[in-house]
């Protein structure tokens, strides 16, 4: 089985390498894992491998998906919504554990911009409504600079937020005392503070 997933693996590198012109080796294979994974979106082994090789940190996302004016052409800045929605926020096969902490460590560090990083903010939304309490367990086992450092960027928008705080985090108060203190915190200081990156 491993051996038929990698031989299909190295025929869409080959394939794709011909379609889109990707500037760092790493981009060609996690977009040909993102093609495999579309391709039979129910199999574990293929989530994983996407999952495995997707950023693990804001730094790394930005650098994969985000806007660089030096380099012209790059397919993944225009494949971002695709990887980030179709992709990564399709992973119901991986342990929530694991799949949540990643998006705390894709958030830690990140600031509000358009494109990529606005498809991520969108996902973490969904995403941490939908286990909001394995959310708030897991941020209290981070330091509260890094806790801080989540929500500014979960809440970093241009405009203020028409929604606020959302319900299912103020129900979390009580049982997470802390990590909703520093939520309210983060908020007040990023909720509409963001600004333009590019101009």
């Amino acid at each position: 089985m491993k051996f038929c997933f990698s031989v299909a693996l190295s025929c869409l590198l080959v394939v794709s390498g011909f379609s889109q012109k990707f500037l760092r080796p790493y981009d060609r294979q996690l977009d040909s894992l993102y093609r495999l994974l579309i391709a039979e979106p129910e199999s574990l082994e293929r989530q994983q491998a996407f999952f495995d090789l997707f950023p693990v940190n804001f730094k790394d996302f930005k650098h994969t998906y985000g806007y660089n004016s030096d380099w012209k052409d790059d397919p993944m800045n225009d494949l971002a919504g695709e990887h980030i929605g179709n992709g990564f926020g399709r992973l119901d096969k991986i342990i929530d554990t694991l799949y949540y902490a990643r998006l705390i460590n894709l958030s830690i560090g990140g600031l509000w911009d358009a494109d990529a990083v606005t498809d991520l903010q969108e996902l973490l939304y969904v995403k941490s409504k939908e286990k909001p309490d394995l959310l708030f367990y897991l941020l209290s086992t981070y330091p509260d600079e890094k806790v801080y450092s989540f929500w500014y960027f979960y809440f970093n928008s241009l405009l203020p937020s028409k929604e606020g705080i959302p319900v299912c985090f103020t129900a979390l108060k009580g049982k997470y005392p802390k990590i909703y203190q520093i939520l309210e915190k983060a908020f007040k200081d990023s909720d509409g503070q963001a600004t333009l990156p590019y101009g």
